[in-house]
């Protein structure tokens, strides 16, 4: 999987691990352009949001997780600047999903019930990652 592949899929992340890059190094874009993370660390996280996720690494398949509503992440861009960055919602949810994605957890160990199955299209609400 390449990163246009990311975009046709509707996905609002990608660690470079999902593309056999074993560096810990992830992209988020969530509809503001890209965000680069090179060896991000999750310094502080608060509340919480439940909702649908997907992952590009396990196509037509959602669960209902739980994640922080807030996160703030030290990281370094592309350029080795080093670097904070805090997100709410959809971003706090892409950071959280792509940082495991890091450390070898898919987000199936967190899916409250059963996974299940989605059309390619996603539905309203539903974000791949």
């Amino acid at each position: 999987m390449c990163i246009r592949d990311r975009y046709d899929a509707n996905g609002v992340g990608l660690a470079a691990p999902q593309v056999g890059i074993l560096k810990r190094i992830v992209v988020i874009d969530i509809g503001e352009g890209p965000v680069v993370l090179v060896n991000p660390e999750i310094l502080e996280t608060s509340g919480e949001q439940t909702g649908q996720e997907g992952c590009l690494s396990l196509p037509g398949q959602a669960g209902i997780v739980t994640r922080p509503n807030y996160v703030k992440v030290r990281a370094f861009d592309e350029n080795m600047q080093e670097f904070e960055l805090e997100g709410e919602e959809l971003m706090a949810r892409a950071i959280c999903h792509e940082c495991d994605h890091l450390d070898g957890i898919m987000y199936v160990r967190h899916v409250e019930g059963q996974l299940f199955d989605v059309s390619d299209e996603p539905e309203e609400g539903l974000e791949e990652e």
